[in-house]
């Protein structure tokens, strides 16, 4: 290469660099790289991928290193599980006694991302043979290309899309690549996510045959490439804890699949191009290039058409099959177009478990997204120039950037403002003194998602507890059968672990009642009921004093309304998942709702009359609430969208000192913000205005 060119290419990838940067900021921005502000990382999966190394650095080291055995008590498993991102986790974990309390890395990995995108695109464009001002294009349409920054801010480990440009720029490399190349590159990738990994593996499958079959190296020199870099991933993979569960497996393969007309679905990223319909969980496929790429791949198409039977050649052939298989697992065995399922393929069993592995299947199209973009680019250069190609390139970035602005801007004008801290109803004085007396905090029913598995497990990180309110990308099926099992026994035979903090719900808190002896801690703080054996005693020098959970109230009488209006007689019976009483009655305020009834154990009321509305704001959705008693299903009532419904549940016999608990699960709770943020913010679902006990059954 002459020096003039390698001058070219320098201030080719200083260029792309510069890009990646300012690309970054005109997504996220400074404070996104402040590692104490936390206030954005709250919501969704950011959460538990927050959460997972929140608990991995405050954990002592283990071995393999990745193991994180707080996050989750039985079913935890790896800050690798919760998508914690290991390839900075580790290294971060090695630096924590120099850290702020408070740190996440983050916002500096979603900035190495965006680079790394921009130089491996850059790179890989050259190995094209793409001039260096074609690349720099190439690199920053790869750059704005819509899968790779939907991704960002919903699966963060996800944002390395730039292995997967590592990976082809590997592949068309002129000169073979060094011996260590692949290896190292597959290391790192088995660092970062286990989706993106199976992705490389395939390209570098295809890149052991390609470079046999065209006798760019001999088959001793493949032989130790497989035995260097499968070491290396197997290791990598066990040390980062990918491998410690009982099974890898989920359910979800067959729905998060991509659409047959993915390509063409905007999903939301194009202000020209309309949104396509689609079936639920075809976002894992997006794979929409952008209406840019899509302009200049369609000039490409209709001056190089024939000359596409190139890559059927000894040189594309290889990976091309390898894109192939890839895109079929991605539409998985339920073939779809648009909301239209075509066909299902039956799959025998130990196929589907395989598969289960990697239930979003549709992620597996985006090596063939990447493709599309380097072709749009290649057959422009090919036919028409490079001249010509700067010209139209440069018009698709700008048709690229603008038209899948309104998405890419949502990012920071979303995120909450700077904080170093995350909202949580957890205040109270309390729970740092229980924290100082139980290791673990543990929440009863046993949910594979715990309604505030959030905010308990915020709790827990900070102040050396376990948790087993975990959300895992991946759950040990074992683990959690055998976290249930613990539970049940709690629940129903009163065998509670004296190390550890209990929060129950108002169903829960009814069976454990009888077992609360005199130095138990049994009570209500911040809206939560918590439970700890010897609680009372241990925190009796603190001064602890929590209000009981179910209130001394009078027994309720038979045939007289008792209204939930504000200031009416039944607000004292309302317990969790109510909002505030207004004129007519109460709003339920979370999927489940509670309120506790006393009756006389020879009160002859055997049935329970509620009166009823729902929360609808979409008429064709009307809200079902399921009903229990006492835990037990009793009534699935669907409300209508005007007007109130009577409803009567029969009472089980009354038993003396012990209430009676009604909850209320919302199937659909419906806030009526909608998206104007000036509106009333709550999740409504179901309306309680009186109830009253009838003396016979109706």
């Amino acid at each position: 290469m002459a020096q003039s060119e390698r001058r070219l290419d320098a201030l080719g990838l200083a260029a792309s660099a510069a890009f990646g940067v300012a690309a970054f900021f005109a997504l996220a921005g400074w404070r996104f790289l402040d590692p104490s502000n936390v206030g954005w990382l709250r919501v969704g999966d950011r959460a538990m991928h927050t959460l997972g190394w929140w608990f991995f650095r405050f954990t002592p080291w283990g071995w393999p290193l990745g193991v994180n055995p707080r996050n989750g008590l039985e079913i935890s498993s790896s800050v690798a599980l919760s998508d914690s991102l290991p390839f900075f986790a580790i290294p971060f974990k090695l630096l924590s006694p120099l850290l702020p309390e408070t740190f996440q890395y983050w916002g500096i990995w979603y900035l190495s991302s965006m680079v790394l995108q921009a130089l491996f695109g850059y790179l890989l464009a050259r190995q094209l043979r793409l001039s260096p001002v074609a690349s720099f294009l190439a690199a920053a349409c790869l750059v704005f290309t819509p899968v790779f920054l939907w991704r960002m801010p919903v699966h963060m480990a996800l944002s390395g899309h730039w292995l997967l440009l590592a990976a082809l720029y590997l592949y068309v490399k002129q000169l073979p690549p060094r011996l260590y190349a692949w290896p190292l590159l597959l290391a790192v990738t088995a660092s970062v996510h286990a989706y993106i990994l199976a992705m490389v593996l395939a390209i570098w499958a295809a890149s052991l045959l390609e470079r046999l079959w065209r006798g760019r190296i001999g088959w001793a020199r493949a032989a130790v490439e497989m035995l260097i870099g499968g070491a290396a991933t197997g290791f990598v993979m066990w040390a980062c804890g990918f491998l410690m569960t009982s099974s890898l497996g989920a359910e979800g393969f067959g729905f998060y699949r991509m659409n047959l007309w993915s390509f063409l679905d905007t999903n939301g990223w194009s202000f020209m191009l309309p949104n396509l319909p689609s079936s639920d969980g075809d976002y894992e496929g997006e794979s929409f290039p952008g209406l840019g790429v899509l302009l200049l791949l369609a000039i490409g198409l209709l001056v190089a058409l024939p000359r596409l039977r190139v890559v059927f050649g000894r040189r594309w052939l290889p990976l091309l099959l390898a894109v192939i298989a890839l895109g079929l697992f991605a539409l998985s065995n339920k073939v779809v177009v648009g909301n239209t399922e075509l066909f299902t393929v039956p799959l025998p069993a130990q196929v589907l478990n395989f598969a289960s592995m990697f239930r979003a299947s549709g992620r597996m199209i985006w090596p063939a997204c990447y493709l599309v973009v380097l072709l749009a680019f290649v057959l422009v250069d090919r036919r028409l120039g490079a001249r010509a190609l700067i010209a139209l390139a440069s018009l698709a970035l700008v048709v690229q950037i603008a038209d899948t602005s309104g998405q890419w801007t949502r990012f920071a004008n979303e995120a909450p403002a700077t904080s170093s801290t995350w909202p949580t109803p957890i205040k109270a004085p309390f729970w740092s003194l229980a924290a100082k007396h139980f290791q673990k905090l543990r929440a009863i029913p046993v949910k594979a998602l715990n309604d505030n598995w959030a905010e308990l497990s915020y709790f827990a990180a900070f102040h050396g507890m376990a948790s087993d309110a975990a959300y895992l990308g991946r759950r040990d099926d074992r683990g959690f059968k055998a976290l249930s099992a613990l539970a049940e026994a709690a629940v129903a035979e009163g065998h509670f672990e004296p190390d550890a903090l209990y929060v129950l719900d108002p169903m829960t808190a009814v069976p454990v009642r009888p077992f609360v002896a005199p130095a138990d801690l049994f009570g209500r703080v911040d809206g939560f009921i918590v439970f700890a054996r010897d609680g009372k005693a241990l925190l009796a020098s603190d001064g602890v004093d929590l209000p009981p959970v179910f209130p001394d109230m009078p027994s309720l009488p038979i045939g007289t309304p008792v209204a939930f209006a504000a200031g009416g007689q039944g607000t004292p019976l309302l317990l969790d998942g109510w909002g505030a009483p207004e004129d007519w009655g109460t709003w339920s305020v979370a999927p489940q709702a509670f309120l506790s009834l006393s009756r006389r154990p020879d009160a002859p009321g055997s049935t329970l009359h509620l009166v009823l509305r729902g929360y609808a704001s979409n008429p064709k959705e009307p809200q079902e609430t399921d009903i229990s008693i006492n835990g037990v299903a009793v009534r699935t009532v669907t409300l209508p969208l005007s007007g109130d419904l009577p409803v009567d549940l029969p009472l089980p016999p009354a038993v003396a000192g012990r209430p009676d608990i009604v909850g209320f699960v919302v199937r659909h709770p419906q806030t009526p913000a909608g998206a104007d943020p000036h509106r009333d913010p709550r999740r409504l679902g179901i309306g309680l205005i009186s109830l009253s006990l009838l003396s016979a059954p109706v």
